[in-house]
């Protein structure tokens, strides 16, 4: 059965959870993203997005959509 945490990995919000924690133990956003993307690639066999500007672009995106949402 695969785990919570790997599930997460499928929903934007998950991504970007697993993204920050990966933050923390890698130098850069952009090794940060490229760890998120191989534990996704391990588990679902494709990346998640194409390249990290596509990934920080939906990021952004999903941020100031949540923002608007608070104002």
């Amino acid at each position: 059965m695969i785990e919570f945490k790997i599930l997460a990995l499928l929903s934007p919000n998950g991504f970007d959870d697993r993204f920050w924690k990966n933050c923390k133990s890698e130098k850069t956003y952009k090794a940060a993203y490229e760890k998120t993307e191989k534990e996704f690639e391990e588990h679902f066999g494709k990346r998640k997005y194409s390249d990290y500007n596509s990934y920080r672009g939906a990021r952004d995106k999903r941020i100031k959509r949540q923002k608007s949402y608070l104002t």
